[in-house]
């Protein structure tokens, strides 16, 4: 992982291109069942050129297809996949409210620490 507080991009170097790139090489990696893109470019410091919101995601999936992404590829990772993993979290949670209550532990402050990210490598 990056950590997310570093600006070390150079964003106005990053294409559309970069992304699809980078999308391939962890469904190539992962599997077609476990990719998919979200949309909140809050707290971004800037965004790749033609990606600079969810209006341009049209632009992404015609890369994609291009490439030969299937139209159900390209549904998983718009937005199947993310369903199909939640519908399995709502099973186990479910199954786990119905065997205990909630923990209302507290977590100190110290434990969590004062960072808006952490990663494997802070």
């Amino acid at each position: 992982y990056i950590n997310c507080t570093a600006n070390l991009t150079n964003w106005e170097f990053v294409t559309l291109e970069m992304v699809a790139d980078h999308i391939d090489y962890m469904r190539d990696r992962a599997g077609e069942d476990h990719v998919g893109i979200g949309s909140d470019y809050d707290g971004m410091w800037g965004y790749p050129r033609d990606l600079e919101d969810v209006s341009s995601f049209p632009r992404l999936f015609a890369e994609l297809l291009r490439r030969g992404w299937s139209d159900e590829q390209l549904k998983k990772l718009a937005g199947n996949n993310f369903l199909r993993v939640f519908r399995k979290v709502e099973e186990v949670r479910d199954k786990l409210q119905s065997e205990r209550r909630p923990s209302e532990d507290h977590i100190s402050e110290s434990d969590v620490g004062n960072k808006p990210c952490r990663t494997t490598n802070t």
